[in-house]
């Protein structure tokens, strides 16, 4: 039975269809388009580096895990999902974030073959000792390509700042030294644990029939027990680890990250704080706002300067990066600025005018399948409407919003530089 999820504000109905094995399909099916796009997304990332099963004993795994998995799961004894797709014609990827591993596909023809490729690789892990081990080279250079990338380790440099255990401060795709540990079993018991279906969706936007979703998903989905995972917890301190985060490496001007290390929240609650402090923020900081201006008249910034939200399960940054002379000085100044809204705070006519735009850029994504995957897997990773973002934008709040701005404390932040040899 499918249920439809509509929004009277952007006139667009998303369809819900729960299979008997726990996978939570949404379908966003778009008139007059030629291409589609399935993202089929298990909610296990970087972060989960220890976890129990059923209220047993934790489980502890190396960094790096996740990623690896996702690596190995594209092959198997006959061949691999690549070139099953190349066949077809449709371009397919995957990718590992902190809370979450995402296998997808677009294609404009032979949609079914697609998702019975996608859904059959999935729901088939081949690990061996000889392919684990071969891949451990192969990330071990990826992983050395990005701690070479100033701008990866701007980034990563700032969250290991902001945190002292929340395990989002390790990298993704782990160390050298930590995926030297990975096995065969513990791909596998990683995979028994988070690839259950009731742990996973599938989102889909574009050209397609919904009706054929359905029948290959009950012709494909595997029904397994349903299993209580659950994150081993940490106790976060409210402070940040660090105040600054220092590097050397070959830029030519010194680039920069400020973050300011806000209480998790989850649920609707995680959706408006991304909203809120990106038209905050935006509204503060934007490249249309009096102190990008006054900034950048004063060498301070360039038109690298951009702010936004960085946000997931178990964090939410607000943050602002680009390059300059100075990075502290641009730190202070920033801190000023929060302080001087604070105390006077900015015109409701700003707000309007940049809760405007967001709402604006929601729109646009609905004229894009890829966006509108992307929209659904995150509301869906956050356990909420398929439209709560778009409808958070364009509810949005002035008084709402000055609560954000005051709950912000700017001196709980991090900056992070990576300055030239």
């Amino acid at each position: 039975m499918m249920e439809k999820i509509h929004s009277d504000i952007v006139r667009e109905t998303c369809l819900k269809y729960v299979h008997s094995s726990g996978v939570r399909v949404f379908m966003h099916p778009m008139d007059g388009y030629s291409t589609v796009t399935a993202q089929f997304t298990a909610k296990f990332g970087s972060t989960d580096n220890a976890f129990s099963v059923n209220g047993g004993e934790i489980t502890h795994i190396p960094d790096g895990t996740a990623h690896y998995l996702e690596h190995k799961l594209f092959e198997s004894d006959e061949v691999d999902a690549f070139k099953l797709f190349a066949r077809t014609g449709a371009y397919c990827n995957a990718g590992t974030s902190f809370d979450y591993t995402q296998y997808y596909f677009s294609c404009t023809s032979c949609f079914r073959e697609n998702l019975e490729i996608l859904l059959d690789f999935v729901q088939a892990p081949y690990f061996t000792p000889e392919n684990v081990e071969k891949e451990r080279g192969i990330i071990g250079q990826e992983i050395t390509m990005y701690r070479d990338s100033p701008n990866w380790r701007v980034f990563t440099n700032l969250l290991e700042g902001l945190y002292s255990v929340n395990p989002v401060r390790n990298d993704i795709a782990g160390t050298v030294e930590s995926i030297a540990q990975i096995t065969e079993k513990t791909l596998y018991d990683c995979y028994n644990a988070y690839y259950n279906p009731a742990n996973m969706f599938l989102c889909i936007a574009g050209c397609f029939d919904p009706d054929e979703v359905i029948e290959v998903c009950e012709e494909k989905l595997k029904k397994r027990e349903p299993l209580n995972v659950q994150p081993a917890p940490f106790d976060e301190p409210y402070a940040v680890n660090k105040r600054c985060m220092e590097l050397t490496m070959p830029v030519a001007k010194p680039i920069f990250e400020i973050g300011f290390k806000r209480p998790f929240v989850s649920g609707q609650a995680q959706i408006d704080e991304y909203i809120y402090f990106n038209i905050l923020f935006d509204m503060l900081f934007g490249s249309v706002s009096d102190f990008f201006e006054r900034l950048r008249g004063d060498g301070l910034v360039n038109d690298q300067f951009s702010d936004g939200v960085f946000s997931g399960r178990g964090f939410c940054i607000p943050f602002a990066r680009g390059e300059s002379p100075d990075p502290d000085k641009v730190l202070e100044e920033v801190r000023n600025e929060l302080r001087k809204f604070k105390a006077e705070p900015p015109p409701r006519g700003d707000f309007d005018r940049i809760k405007r735009a967001t709402y604006g850029s929601f729109v646009r994504y609905y004229g894009n399948p890829d966006s509108v995957a992307n929209t659904l897997t995150e509301a869906a990773l956050c356990g909420a409407s398929p439209f709560a973002m778009i409808n958070t934008a364009a509810g949005a709040e002035y008084e709402k919003m000055l609560e954000y701005l005051n709950g912000l404390d700017e001196e709980n932040v991090c900056i992070s530089i990576v300055k030239g040899d």
